[in-house]
């Protein structure tokens, strides 16, 4: 699983996996491929996880999945363990948010709202063409 992007947001961890097929209709495999992407967090950006986490995960045909990792509480007992809730959203509306619109070829199909340009993805032809100038909005951000 490539790790496309990593924010942080108070006291969440977001990740964007652009492309990247999560099980969604298959638990048991979802289960693996998150216990998979914490440990790749763990060793690869010494992230320290231990306790109860909520982890959300918001799906877009046309985009991939963006997680949004929360701690609930800390675990009393063993440092080592780490539990999770996992909640799926299937196809939820992701937008780009640009500050202005010169280089869109998409202008046309352009939302404007208090001083910024939204373009739904699923509008974009190339989403990889605008994903460094655009930030992304989706269910929870926007």
């Amino acid at each position: 699983m490539i790790i496309m992007k990593i924010e942080y947001d108070n006291d969440k961890i977001i990740i964007f996996l652009y492309k990247q097929p999560l099980y969604l209709n298959d638990i048991e495999k979802l289960n693996k491929q998150i216990k998979n992407l914490f440990i790749k967090l763990i060793k690869n950006y010494k992230i320290d996880f231990f306790g109860f986490f909520k982890v959300i995960i918001y799906n877009n045909p046309q985009y991939g999945s963006i997680l949004e990792i929360e701690k609930i509480n800390d675990s009393d007992f063993n440092h080592n363990i780490i539990d999770l809730k996992i909640i799926v959203i299937k196809n939820v509306d992701i937008f780009l948010e640009f500050d202005d619109n010169y280089f869109i070829e998409e202008y046309h199909k352009m939302i404007y709202r208090d001083g910024k340009y939204y373009l739904n993805i699923k509008d974009i032809s190339n989403i990889m063409k605008y994903l460094e100038f655009g930030k992304i909005i989706y269910q929870n951000n926007s």
